[in-house]
């Protein structure tokens, strides 16, 4: 079975966007969230419900950025969405699995699930930071499509809002 031209198309974009910082950064927050996620419901482990939430989000995310929905439909500022996402997901990923890691006593799959989950915190909180520099990037690049860096180098945007020196 062979997949047809919009697969084929769809796929590639999301293998290219997963090459960016960007999408690599959502990809990790996908898997940590996914391992938190398992071994939370291995050992019954408490708020179980902010990783999946969280999964579903940065997936939703991934495949808006990944396919170029976020040029189609202007209704939304993606990238402020996505930025708080983000900034929303890293304290209370944080703060929850700190409060699970101090009731955990002795259950391997519970301390491991919190490991995860503090990952993904942080990792959410430098996906935050990433997204506020690309962010504010996109002003600078608005108000003048090339700014010049000290050296007389201009710098522009590509498609995913990494600044690219040319």
């Amino acid at each position: 079975m062979q997949a047809s031209e919009g697969e084929q198309g769809a796929l590639s974009a999301t293998i290219r966007y997963l090459k960016t910082r960007k999408g690599m950064t959502m990809a990790g927050e996908i898997v940590l969230c996914l391992l938190a996620i398992i071994c939370k419901a291995a050992s019954e482990g408490c708020f179980i419900g902010f990783p999946i939430v969280e999964m579903v989000l940065a997936t939703f995310m991934l495949i808006i950025f990944s396919w170029g929905l976020d040029k189609k439909f202007y209704e939304v500022h993606w990238l402020w969405s996505d930025f708080f996402r983000a900034m929303i997901a890293s304290p209370l990923l944080l703060i929850t699995s700190m409060v699970c890691f101090a009731h955990t006593y002795g259950n391997s799959t519970a301390i491991m699930a919190e490991i995860f989950a503090l990952g993904a915190g942080v990792l959410f909180g430098y996906d935050a930071l990433l997204g506020f520099s690309i962010v504010k990037g996109r002003k600078i690049a608005n108000t003048d499509q090339t700014t010049s860096g000290q050296n007389g180098v201009g710098a522009q945007q590509n498609g995913v809002g990494e600044i690219i020196i040319a």
